[in-house]
C-alpha cells in the first residue's frame, strides 16, 4: 500500500512538472485538438495564478473562455433540439450551430432561453476581463484553429463533425471554407487581434443585452418551435408535415417568421441593460482602433488573421485589405461612433428631422420594427441637427468595392 502511495504521488509530481514546462502555445493546441476547453481553462487559470504577469497565457485563458462560451451555448440549443431551417439558420446569428440531432430534448420555454443567453453573456464578460488585463506589448499565440475541437453536444467527445473550422463557417453563411484549407487553417495571433477578440465579446454582448432588454415571449411563442420542433412548445403542433414528397417549397418559415414580426412589439422587460448595450457598442469602437493601431504598427508578417495593407501573408487568401479598406473601415468607424453619441443623427425616409440614436438606448420604449418603418415610433427621439447621409455610405461602400458586410463581419 505504502509503495502504491509512493508510485502514485510520484506519478503526479512527474505529471505536474511536465504539464508546467509544457509553452502555453503547444498546452493549448493539444487541448484544442483534443476538444478538451474545460481543462484547458483550468490548467491556464492555475497557470495565470502563478504567473499573473505573463501575457500569452492572459491571452490563451481570454480566448479559451470565449470558446467555452460559443460551446456552452452550442451545448445548450443542442439540449433543447435546435433544429432550424437552414434559411432560417442563416438570419439568426446565435442560432446557426452545425448540431446533430438530439433524440430526446428537454423541454424549453420562453425563461430558459433568456437563462441561456444571460450564461452566455457572462461567459463573453468573463473573457473579455481575462484579455482587458494584457498590456502593450506585443504577444504570440500560434492556434491551429482547423485542427480545434468544441463539444458541441455536450457528450464529453469531441468528434470530426464538432471541429471549430465548422462553426466558424456556419457562423459565415456556410460553404464558405473548404476541408482542405481547414487542415491549414494555423493562424499566428498577435497583441491586434487580442483588442479584436475584445471587441467581439462587446459587439455578442450588445446584441444578447438588447435582447434581454426586451420581452419578446409573445414573438417567441408563436414562432420558436421552428427553431427547436420537439422541446413542447406552445405551437409544436404547427410542425405536422403538411407536404407532400414532391413539394418543393416550405412556406411554413416563412408563415412563422411572419407571425414573429407580427408579435414584435416587444415591452422593456430591463431598461438598464439597454444602457448596457449602448456602452458594449461603445467599446466595440474604441477596440476596432485600439486592434487597428496594432495592426498598422507590426513589422513582421506571419499567418495574420488581420494583416494591414504592407503584410502579405494573411490567412483568408480570397480577402486583400487595400490602404482604401482600411480608410473606409476608419471612415466608418467615426460614422458609427458619432451616431452612437448622439453627434449626429439618422433620417428618416418620411420625416425632415434626424433620429438621435443614443436617446433610443437612454429614453426606451417599446421596440416594434413595423412602427420603426412607418415612423411612429421615431417621433420621440427626432431633433434638428447634422445627419449621416447617403454620400458617406456610398464612399464606404465604394472602398470595400461593395462588399462592407463582408469586411465588417471580418474587422468587427
Amino acid at each position: 500500500m505504502i509503495r502504491a502511495v509512493a508510485a502514485a504521488v510520484i506519478a503526479l509530481l512527474v505529471n505536474t512538472a511536465a504539464w508546467a514546462e509544457t509553452p502555453t502555445p503547444q498546452l493549448m493546441g493539444d487541448r484544442l485538438r483534443a476538444g478538451e476547453l474545460q481543462p484547458l481553462e483550468q490548467d491556464l487559470t492555475a497557470r495565470l495564478a502563478a504567473s499573473p504577469q505573463d501575457d500569452q497565457v492572459r491571452f490563451a485563458l481570454g480566448t479559451t473562455l470565449f470558446l467555452r462560451t460559443v460551446e456552452r451555448m452550442a451545448q445548450n440549443m443542442y439540449r433543447f433540439g435546435l433544429q432550424a431551417p437552414q434559411d432560417v439558420q442563416r438570419q439568426l446569428p446565435f442560432f446557426r450551430f452545425p448540431l446533430p440531432v438530439n433524440p430526446a430534448p428537454e423541454k424549453l420555454d420562453y425563461e430558459k432561453m433568456r437563462d441561456v443567453f444571460k450564461e452566455a453573456l457572462a461567459g463573453f464578460t468573463a473573457a473579455d476581463a481575462a484579455l482587458a488585463g494584457m498590456g502593450k506589448t506585443e504577444v504570440k499565440l500560434p492556434i491551429s484553429i482547423g485542427l480545434a475541437r468544441l463539444d458541441l453536444n455536450g457528450d464529453g467527445k469531441a468528434d470530426e463533425p464538432e471541429r471549430l473550422w465548422r462553426v466558424l463557417d456556419s457562423s459565415l453563411g456556410g460553404g464558405t471554407i473548404p476541408d482542405e484549407a481547414a487542415e491549414r487553417f494555423i493562424i499566428t495571433f498577435d497583441r491586434a487581434d487580442a483588442a479584436w477578440l475584445r471587441g467581439y465579446t462587446h459587439l455578442l454582448s450588445a446584441l444578447i443585452e438588447f435582447m434581454l432588454a426586451h420581452d419578446g415571449k409573445a414573438s417567441f411563442d408563436a414562432s420558436a418551435h421552428m427553431l427547436f420542433p420537439d422541446a413542447g412548445l406552445p405551437n409544436s403542433i404547427l410542425n405536422r408535415q403538411h407536404r407532400t414528397p414532391d413539394e418543393w417549397f416550405d412556406p411554413a418559415p416563412i408563415a412563422d417568421a411572419v407571425a414573429a414580426i407580427h408579435l414584435m412589439h416587444w415591452d422593456v422587460k430591463e431598461p438598464d441593460r439597454l444602457a448596457a448595450a449602448l456602452g458594449h457598442l461603445e467599446s466595440v469602437v474604441t477596440l476596432s482602433r485600439e486592434s487597428w493601431s496594432y495592426i498598422l504598427t507590426e513589422t513582421d508578417d506571419e499567418a495574420e488573421w488581420i494583416p494591414s495593407p504592407k503584410q502579405k501573408n494573411g490567412v483568408m487568401p480570397a480577402a486583400t485589405v487595400t490602404q482604401a479598406t482600411v480608410d473606409g473601415w476608419m471612415i466608418f468607424l467615426g460614422e458609427f461612433d458619432a451616431l452612437l453619441k448622439g453627434k449626429k443623427l439618422i433620417p428618416h425616409w418620411r420625416l425632415d428631422k434626424g433620429i438621435n440614436v443614443r436617446r433610443v438606448f437612454l429614453e426606451p420604449r417599446p421596440f416594434d420594427p413595423i412602427l420603426w418603418a412607418q415612423g411612429s415610433a421615431a417621433l420621440p427621439y427626432l431633433e434638428d441637427g447634422p445627419m449621416t447621409d447617403a454620400q458617406i455610405w456610398g464612399q464606404i461602400m465604394m472602398m470595400f468595392e461593395g462588399n462592407f458586410l463582408g469586411y465588417a463581419i471580418w474587422f468587427n
